[in-house]
């Protein structure tokens, strides 16, 4: 094992369990609980030898409540080897290992089994470009050509399955390099049958999934038949992920995944809607964050210039609900809410209705924002098979242009997959981790947040981002960091922790095994000593 002198060794006086002791542990009851906030001090140096270390694992996916087989997996890098450790933001338990290193895969494949994790995202969307001629593209490849050799020989419940994330060149999939990646695939891994068990299979067929970064355009629409291949976006909250986008990172956790339209305003306007009051359709500019901006086509009921607002309603046809989704872009505001639902005097909403009885079965409000589009959902599982209308209600006549509300695409969505991270940058852009709005680590609580809402939509996959990236700019700091590998810990004194030890591997493991187990929402406690 690479850099053996650096793994830590066991304090005088304290040992493993007692280290271990202070880490995340599954609360009964309470649904977030945390430790109080103590003087910084010297931590033990925990050791490590096995999971059974950490107590028991989580429980498997083949063990899981129904509707709680969701595939988890966790982004992965075998890249040490071609770009080097440069400035990590904490030093892994392991030391500054070698990609190649295979007593450190085997490592890695016990820790992210015991989590109930069941496959990694293998990371090369950075392969094309200058990095397929400089050969850096070659030794992450060869990491994973290791990572394959060490897996094909473990037990098949000691490791995780492996799928892979690539990258576009220059903005495009299908060059000449990218098909010699898809062909590498096909021909080495899976036309060998040691490896292609271990591929992840969705629709039936090995997933690729492509990065597309935080695209505000359509994905392109390459595609192989001996693939299922999926476009992975990032920051949905900005960029809204046009075209059913997965997502690598996003800021909120949100279901992502193939749409089908309730209405294409780009082609057919209102047609087959019934408007009351002044709704058109137009296109408007967005600032949705700092330098990006998006056209977007929607339906507002904004008045022109020096115009006064009229009330009114827009409908839409029915249509029977397929998908456990239904998600749209919202815009506009809600000034004068009066009471609350389902008294409508005065408010501005959308709503969900029963297409027979006009019943109200789900609703939601413009987000107070004239500039950016807001993405709204509804989990709308228990509806699958009902006859509905999608209708935004203007009631409000409030002036100074704060009495509209708009939206765009609204569709139906699979709840294919979901993104939760431990920590983001600020909304503005991405490198904004001093600003307001960015999420540091918070002892975990960001994390419990975002896998709350895993909790309700229960996606098809869902990412747990991310295992070892381990370098800068992305992995700011300790606190904003969101790589999960344990790391060496010196100093326990919250945000200004040195490292995390194995304290969010076992939270990943309670989270991850309370939803196997169909609780309706997490219950754990958190340690405020850690970042």
């Amino acid at each position: 094992m690479s850099n053996q002198s650096d793994a830590p060794k066991p304090s005088s006086g304290v040992g493993r369990r007692s280290f271990l002791a202070a880490t995340a542990a599954t609360a009964g009851g309470a649904a977030l609980t945390t430790t109080g906030l103590q003087p910084a001090a010297a931590a033990p140096a925990p050791s490590f030898i096995g999971p059974q270390d950490l107590g028991r694992p989580a429980r498997s996916r083949n063990r899981a409540a129904p509707r709680r087989q969701t595939r988890i997996g966790i982004g992965y890098e075998t890249w040490f080897d071609a770009v080097g450790w440069g400035r990590p933001e904490a030093v892994p338990i392991l030391g500054t290992y070698s990609s190649q290193d295979r007593d450190v895969i085997r490592q890695h494949a016990e820790w992210i089994t015991y989590t109930g994790i069941d496959h990694i995202l293998i990371d090369w969307s950075n392969n094309l470009g200058g990095n397929w001629t400089s050969g850096t593209a070659e030794k992450i490849m060869a990491g994973t050509d290791t990572l394959l050799e060490v897996y094909a020989a473990m037990p098949q419940d000691a490791r995780p399955d492996v799928t892979l994330l690539l990258g576009l060149d220059d903005g495009k999939a299908g060059t000449p390099n990218f098909a010699t990646q898809i062909e590498r695939i096909k021909t080495k891994y899976l036309a060998n049958p040691a490896y292609r068990k271990m591929f992840l299979l969705h629709d039936g067929k090995p997933l690729v999934s492509v990065y597309t970064g935080a695209r505000t355009t359509n994905p392109p629409t390459w595609s192989d038949p001996a693939l299922t291949v999926r476009w992975m976006g990032a920051f949905r909250e900005i960029v809204l992920n046009p075209g059913g986008q997965w997502s690598w990172i996003d800021r909120v956790a949100y279901a992502n995944g193939v749409e089908t339209p309730i209405a294409d305003f780009a082609t057919d306007g209102l047609e087959g809607w019934v408007a009351t009051g002044e709704w058109a359709v137009s296109k408007i500019k967005t600032h949705q964050a700092l330098r990006v901006d998006i056209e977007v086509t929607a339906a507002t009921s904004k008045p022109a210039d020096g115009g006064e607002q009229r009330v009114g309603t827009l409908t839409s046809p029915p249509f029977t609900i397929t998908q456990r989704t239904i998600a749209f872009n919202a815009i506009g505001f809600d000034m004068d809410s009066g009471a609350d639902l389902p008294n409508l005097n005065g408010r501005n909403v959308y709503l969900l209705r029963d297409a027979a009885t006009n019943e109200i079965l789900r609703h939601t409000t413009p987000p107070g924002d004239e500039d950016r589009f807001y993405v709204r959902q509804w989990n709308v599982a228990d509806l699958v098979g009902r006859k509905v209308v999608f209708q935004a209600v203007n009631n409000s006549t409030s002036g100074g242009l704060t009495g509209w509300m708009g939206f765009s695409n609204p569709v139906q969505q699979r709840p294919e997959q979901m993104t939760t991270v431990v920590a983001n940058a600020g909304n503005q852009a991405p490198g904004a981790y001093l600003n307001w709005d960015a999420h540091n680590r918070n002892s975990g609580a960001y994390l419990v947040e975002m896998m709350t809402a895993a909790y309700e939509y229960e996606p098809e996959i869902l990412m747990v981002q991310q295992w070892n990236e381990f370098g800068r700019p992305d992995q700011y700091s300790v606190a904003g960091s969101n790589d999960i590998e344990p790391t060496k810990v010196t100093r326990l004194a919250g945000a200004k922790s040195d490292g995390w030890g194995f304290y969010y591997l076992k939270l990943v493991r309670d989270l991850v095994d309370q939803y196997r187990a169909g609780k309706p929402f997490p219950a754990v406690t958190l340690d405020t000593r850690y970042p």
